[in-house]
């Protein structure tokens, strides 16, 4: 159980229940349909921002392969540390430039880095669209 000033830290039931909603949509099988609960979702991930008792959004960096982002997927909760383990997702403008900026945010990309975060220190947390993560750009021309 995570202790916050003898209360139990919400964020740890709702990380816990982010990570159970992505486990049922990458497990679900059903005996006539298949992964069609995968297929309509369109990705096994739920994109979220988290933010630091400061107000500011966490942003952690991916030193192997030189990138900052503030976009993360749950991976693991330890309700008894109050701990959580999350992949970094790797976040793309238009341009397909590293940006952290969510006006400029068009893309999302899955990476294989995680990292363990004290949940003591967020404050909220707030989910993005999983369409962030499926994107592909297309650009017509003008004439």
């Amino acid at each position: 159980m995570c202790i916050e000033k003898g209360n139990k830290h919400f964020l740890c039931d709702a990380l816990s229940d982010l990570k159970a909603l992505q486990d049922t949509i990458t497990d679900f099988n059903s005996k006539y349909y298949g992964q069609l609960l995968l297929k309509i979702v369109g990705s096994d991930t739920i994109p979220f921002i988290l933010i630091t008792n400061n107000g500011v959004h966490l942003k952690l960096i991916d030193k192997a392969k030189q990138f900052e982002t503030e976009y993360f997927r749950i991976e693991s909760i330890d309700k008894e540390r109050c701990r959580g383990t999350v992949s970094l997702l790797r976040s793309f403008d238009f341009e397909g430039n590293d940006t952290n900026s969510i006006a400029d945010v068009v893309r999302l990309e899955r990476t294989s880095s995680e990292k363990t975060i004290e949940l003591g220190f967020i404050s909220a947390i707030q989910l993005l669209s999983p369409d962030l993560l499926q994107r592909k750009i297309i650009i017509e021309p003008k004439w």
